[in-house]
């Protein structure tokens, strides 16, 4: 498996899909082309042989076909036959009670353990 690096622009987050299992979305997802983006990462999802995978979720903002494709790749994580355990790490900004409901709907979805962090919003 190859390392998957994306550096965050205004519209994409930052990726970091390592092949000891390591996998991060930081950032605001809201690419032009949702599918471009998010493809390869469903790719490395789809040809995992990984049996346990660790998957951070830092988004503090998702539109749409964003949350399309963060569901797309958690549904591939709970079908890959080889991933016998997974974690997901949701993170939301303090306060943010749409982020953590999001999170709680995708928790719902699936049979795969996810841990709430609520974090200080960081001001610029």
């Amino acid at each position: 498996m190859k390392v998957i690096f994306v550096e965050e622009t205004k519209g994409t987050p930052r990726v970091e899909f390592n092949p000891n299992g390591d996998m991060l979305i930081a950032g605001r997802s809201l690419p032009e082309d949702p599918f471009s983006f998010y493809n390869p990462l469903l790719d490395w999802v789809n040809e995992c042989t990984l049996q346990s995978i660790n998957f951070d979720i830092r988004l503090e903002y998702m539109n749409t076909s964003s949350s399309k494709q963060i569901y797309s790749l958690l549904s591939n994580i709970a079908e890959n036959k080889h991933i016998t355990s997974a974690t997901i790490n949701w993170y939301y900004e303090e306060g943010d009670d749409d982020g953590f409901e999001t999170g709680k709907e995708f928790e719902s979805m699936f049979k795969m353990p996810f841990n709430f962090h609520e974090y200080a919003e960081v001001l610029s």
